[in-house]
C-alpha cells in the first residue's frame, strides 16, 4: 500500500512539476489565470461602449456574448466565471450592461436577471439599495444603474470631500479610495449639493485628481484591476473632466480585455504566484544550486518598491502582487521574502535589510499586521490572521527575536487571543477557517512551538473538519459547499510540517484525494476560495496548483526521510 501510494504521489507530484515549469516565462517569472469576473466585464463593455461605440464595436458584442453565455440556470450571475452560486450584486452589473448595450436582444436575460433579483430579496441584500448593508462602498451598483438609466432614487453618497481629510484618516479606506474618488467627482458635479459642499468639493477635485495621477502605472492601470479602471473611466468621461486619466484608464482596458470578451477583476497576480510557485519547486529542488530558478529569485528581486509608495505614507522595501501599479502589501512582502530565503538570501542583503524593516515598521497596535493600512478596520485591510502568521514566519526565517516584546511574541499574542475556541481562526482574504487555521499550525510549527495549546487547538480542529471524502473542509459558511483543492493542500502541509504521521490515516486520505483531482494534463481545477469581499470572490488556477504540488512534495520528503 504505501510503496504504491509513494508510486502514485511521484508521478502525480512530477507531472504537477513538469506542467509548471512550462508555464514559466522567460524572465523566471510566472502568470497565472484569474477568474473572468462579471463586474468587470459589464463595467469595462460599457466603458469601451461610452468612448467609441463604432470603433469598439467587436469588442462590446464579445463582453455582451460572454455576459449572454455565462447567465447562470437561475436567472443570475457568479463572482467568478459562472461557478455558483449566483450573486445579486454581480447580477445588477449584468443587468446594467445588458440594458444599455444590448437591450432589445438580451431581453429575455434581463427579465430573468430581475426575477433573479427578487427570489434572492436583492433589494435588500445588494448594497447601497434599500437594506442595511453599506451606503458608501462597495454600493456601487445603484450608481452604475443611474448611469445606464435604471434608477431615479438618490445614489449612495461617494464623498470626494474625503481628500480634504488628514491622510491618516482618509487612507483608512484603502484600496476603496480610488473607485470612491471617481465616483465622488462625478456626483460633485451632477448632484444637488449645499452651498458648503459644493465649496468643499470644488476645493477636492483637483486634489483627488492628482491624488488618482499618483497611483496610475506605467500601463494606465490603478492596482492591476481592470474593475477600477471602468469605474474611474465611466465617472470621469460622464463629467468630461481628467482627460488624461480617462485616456489611462481606457487604454489600460483595451489591454487586459480577453479574447472572449471578458475581463478579471485584477489583470493577475504575477509576483504572488512566482513566490507560491517557488515555494512548491522548494520541496522537489534545492533552490540553491537549481540554476534555473535563480532567474527567478532576480525577477522577483527586480520587484521590489524600492522607493516609498507616497499616496498611502508606505516606506521603500515591500512587494506588490503584480507590476507596475500594484499597491506594496504585506503578504507578498513576507512571502517573496521568505522564498528568498530559501535561495539562502542573507539578512544581511540590501533587499532583506529593506524588507525586514518595512514589515517591523506595518505591525499594528494589537500585534496583528494588515494588508496596506495599519490599525484599520475597513472589511478588506483589517487585521489579518493569515497575513500575520507569513510575516511571523518569515521574521523568524531572518533570526528576528521571538522575546517579550518581541514582534514575534506580540503577533503570537494576537494570534491567540483571536484563535476560537475550537481551535480555528479566519483569515481576511480566504474564505470560512482552514487557510487561517492552516496558517497558525505552519507558523507555530516553524517556531518549533508544535507542543503548546494553540497548535494542538488548531491541529485537532483541522483533523475534526476533515471530509468524509478526504479533502478539506467538511463543513463550510461561504461556496462552495464542498472540499478544495486549495484548503486541502494548505491542510496537508500544515499538519505534515506539524509532524503528522505522512502514513497516518489523515494525511493519506488527503493525499488520495489531492491525486484523485488532477486531471490529465497534470493540474487542479481551482474553486472560489479567494476573498476581496463576502459578494467578491475569484478563482485562481496558479494558486491551486502550486499549493497542491508543495503539499504533494512535502510529503514525498517525509516518506522519504522515513524510508530513510
Amino acid at each position: 500500500m504505501s510503496i504504491e501510494l509513494d508510486r502514485r504521489v511521484e508521478k502525480c507530484a512530477s507531472q504537477a512539476k513538469d506542467y509548471l515549469m512550462d508555464r514559466r516565462r522567460e524572465n523566471g517569472s510566472w502568470v497565472d489565470r484569474l477568474s473572468s469576473s462579471t463586474v468587470s466585464t459589464a463595467l469595462g463593455a460599457l466603458s469601451v461602449a461610452q468612448a467609441d461605440p463604432v470603433l469598439h464595436h467587436d469588442r462590446i458584442l464579445r463582453s455582451v456574448k460572454w455576459l449572454r453565455e455565462n447567465q447562470r440556470a437561475d436567472g443570475g450571475w457568479s463572482m467568478a466565471d459562472s461557478v455558483p452560486p449566483s450573486s445579486p450584486g454581480m447580477t445588477a452589473f449584468a443587468i446594467a450592461a445588458l440594458h444599455k448595450l444590448d437591450a432589445e436582444q438580451s431581453a429575455d436575460h434581463i427579465k430573468r436577471a430581475w426575477q433573479f433579483i427578487e427570489a434572492s430579496d436583492g433589494w435588500n441584500v445588494i448594497p447601497g439599495l434599500r437594506g442595511e448593508t453599506p451606503k458608501t462602498w462597495p454600493a456601487a451598483a445603484p450608481i452604475i444603474w443611474s448611469i445606464v438609466g435604471l434608477r431615479d432614487e438618490p445614489q449612495p453618497d461617494q464623498p470626494v470631500e474625503i481628500m480634504l481629510l488628514p491622510a491618516l484618516l482618509r487612507n483608512k479606506v484603502s484600496i476603496a479610495l480610488p473607485v470612491i474618488l471617481a465616483l465622488g467627482i462625478m456626483q460633485h458635479r451632477t448632484l444637488p449639493r449645499n452651498p458648503f459642499r459644493r465649496l468643499l468639493g470644488k476645493i477636492a477635485e483637483p486634489r483627488a485628481l492628482n491624488w488618482l495621477r499618483t497611483i496610475s502605472g506605467t500601463n494606465g492601470g490603478i492596482e492591476e484591476c481592470p474593475m477600477i479602471a471602468g469605474f474611474v473611466y465611466l465617472a470621469l468621461n460622464s463629467v468630461d473632466v481628467g482627460e488624461d486619466l480617462q485616456l489611462a484608464s481606457l487604454q489600460y482596458l483595451l489591454e487586459t480585455q480577453r479574447h472572449d470578451g471578458s475581463w478579471a477583476i485584477d489583470r493577475d497576480l504575477e509576483i504572488s504566484v512566482t513566490a507560491y510557485s517557488i515555494m512548491a519547486l522548494a520541496e522537489m529542488v534545492d533552490l540553491r544550486t537549481d540554476e534555473a530558478s535563480s532567474q527567478s529569485r532576480d525577477w522577483l528581486l527586480r520587484a521590489q518598491w524600492n522607493k516609498p509608495f507616497g499616496a498611502f505614507d508606505i516606506k521603500a522595501g515591500g512587494w506588490s502582487w503584480a507590476l507596475p501599479s500594484g499597491w506594496p502589501e504585506t503578504e507578498d512582502t513576507a512571502v517573496v521574502l521568505g522564498v528568498l530565503a530559501d535561495f539562502d538570501l542573507s539578512r544581511g542583503h540590501p533587499s532583506a535589510q529593506l524588507a525586514l524593516h518595512w514589515l517591523r515598521s506595518r505591525q499594528n497596535r494589537d500585534g496583528s499586521w494588515s494588508e496596506w493600512v495599519r490599525n484599520s478596520a475597513i472589511m478588506n485591510d483589517r487585521p489579518c490572521a493569515g497575513v500575520t502568521c507569513h510575516v511571523v514566519m518569515t521574521l523568524h526565517r531572518f533570526g528576528e527575536p521571538t522575546g517579550p516584546g518581541s514582534a514575534i511574541a506580540r503577533a503570537l499574542g494576537y494570534l491567540k487571543r483571536h484563535q476560537k475556541s475550537d481551535g480555528s481562526i479566519d483569515s481576511v482574504w480566504f474564505r470560512d477557517s482552514v487557510h487561517g487555521t492552516s496558517r497558525l499550525l505552519e507558523t507555530y510549527a516553524t517556531l518549533k512551538l508544535s507542543n503548546t495549546e494553540p497548535a494542538l487547538a488548531a491541529r485537532n480542529w483541522l483533523l475534526r473538519n476533515q471530509s468524509s471524502a478526504g479533502g478539506w473542509p467538511a463543513r463550510t459558511v461561504l461556496p462552495p459547499a464542498h472540499p478544495t483543492v486549495e484548503e486541502t493542500a494548505w491542510a496537508v502541509f500544515a499538519l505534515l510540517k506539524w509532524g503528522e504521521n505522512p502514513h497516518g490515516t489523515a494525511i493519506v486520505r488527503g493525499v488520495e484525494w489531492l491525486i484523485a483531482q488532477q486531471d490529465d494534463v497534470g493540474t487542479w481545477t481551482p474553486s472560489n476560495v479567494g476573498l476581496y469581499f463576502d459578494d467578491l470572490c475569484y478563482t485562481d488556477d496558479l494558486i491551486a496548483h502550486t499549493f497542491a504540488l508543495r503539499a504533494l512534495g512535502r510529503w514525498l520528503r517525509m516518506t522519504s526521510q522515513t524510508a530513510e
